[in-house]
């Protein structure tokens, strides 16, 4: 029998028992001493953290636009075994310039990437640098700003897709920008794909043949949402009729066909304006698109396509069935899945009447059918401001940005 002043072996202290703490209380620890904050950074100790929470616990990133202080506020919400939202903490204010808007926001494994729109119309025509874009780890709360691609001297359009691939273990953004050259007839568009991964400093250009890509490049609509799925981005391409596959190990496109029946949710119903467009979501770690062939403003159902079989391209169609009307429930898609299997749902409409003291967030058992609603109290520091918003849900890591 060991003696009473015997400790434990380093090793077990160090990847059994201190990566099963919570990333909030780990980040406290980092202020104790060097080696401690060392320690929280190691890549295996980060690996074995996110073993022990994974699939434990899901957060919800909210966020809310303050027109008096021109500050973008963000706040996390946790949902706890039992399905139920714990009050919204705050997390970082970014303040933006007055013609940047938040456009978009990408989750994938634990990090968020931000990505800015600049409402100014002078950039079409001349030259400009995009705006700041972010790669954010609401766990850690550390930031970074994505570096400036080169400047563009055309009328241009520039959109971005996160993903991260668990085989390379690597975090990568994917810019697309299609552009006309100064002096060129308007029919001679052409596009520019750019990568840059978590760790360096540059964008890289990838070199693609527009020959060998299985799409048409110039009319598909890289601005509409994309989802991360098994280390590859994915978007819908509505005008071939398929989903455009980015995948992130061998930078390679390739694409998959709809499934026959599919009837697209965006074309029969419409987003509200200002809302960006999301029709791939992640449904049990399988790609989904989310459908309306059953009208889901007068039969309250609404279809989902979901890809069982990825290799073989097998698609199984369900559906969801709301206990109250659509609109009246805030007309909620799918978001994600969360860490017990249910199915998260995002409310796209906010009406005025709602009570500004919470968000309402609704959770749907895909084995059960059944439906029900939670609402995510907030600080009262931001009960008097703009409504606050359900934009992405993202899982528990600690992994270092720098």
């Amino acid at each position: 029998m060991e003696s009473a002043g015997s400790e434990l072996p380093n090793e077990i202290i160090c990847f059994q028992i201190l990566p099963r703490v919570p990333s909030k209380s780990l980040m406290r620890f980092t202020c104790v001493c060097k080696s401690w904050s060392s320690l929280v950074r190691n890549p295996s100790f980060v690996d074995a953290h996110q073993s022990f929470h994974r699939n434990k616990l899901t957060h919800l990133l909210l966020t809310t636009w303050n027109k008096a202080t021109r500050q973008q506020h963000f706040l996390s919400a946790q949902i706890n075994q039992d399905g139920t939202p714990t009050p919204a903490i705050h997390l970082l204010n970014l303040p933006m310039a007055s013609d940047h808007r938040l456009y978009n926001v990408q989750s994938t494994n634990g990090l968020v990437c931000l990505y800015l729109s600049n409402t100014s119309s002078r950039h079409h025509t001349l030259a400009y640098l995009d705006p700041p874009n972010f790669i954010f780890n609401p766990c850690t709360r550390e930031s970074i700003i994505l570096p400036h691609a080169s400047p563009t001297y055309c009328r241009s359009h520039v959109t971005y897709h996160f993903g991260f691939s668990p085989l390379t273990n690597e975090y990568t953004v994917l810019q697309v920008q299609t552009f006309r050259p100064h002096h060129s007839i308007p029919t001679d568009m052409t596009f520019m794909f750019k990568i840059f991964k978590l760790g360096t400093s540059l964008w890289r250009r990838l070199e693609v043949d527009r020959n060998d890509l299985p799409f048409e490049p110039l009319q598909c609509p890289f601005e509409v949402q994309s989802v991360c799925i098994s280390g590859a981005m994915h978007w819908m391409h509505l005008k071939e009729s398929v989903v455009v596959v980015f995948d992130i190990g061998d930078e390679k496109f390739r694409v998959i066909p709809l499934p026959q029946d599919y009837v697209c949710f965006i074309h029969r119903i419409g987003y509200p304006m200002g809302e960006s467009i999301r029709n791939v979501v992640e449904v049990g770690g399988c790609l989904a698109l989310i459908g309306d062939k059953t009208l889901v403003r007068s039969q309250n159902m609404m279809a989902l396509w979901i890809l069982k079989d990825y290799e073989n391209q097998v698609w199984i169609r369900e559906a969801i069935t709301f206990p109250l009307r659509w609109r009246a429930l805030g007309c909620p898609v799918p978001l994600r899945t969360i860490h017990n299997g249910e199915l998260l749902l995002q409310s796209i409409e906010l009406h005025v009447h709602e009570p500004p003291d919470h968000v309402r967030v609704h959770v749907y058992n895909m084995e059960s059918k059944s439906f029900r609603g939670s609402e995510i109290g907030l600080p009262w520091t931001f009960l008097n401001d703009a409504r606050l918003k359900l934009v992405v849900g993202y899982d528990d890591n600690i992994v270092p940005l720098r």
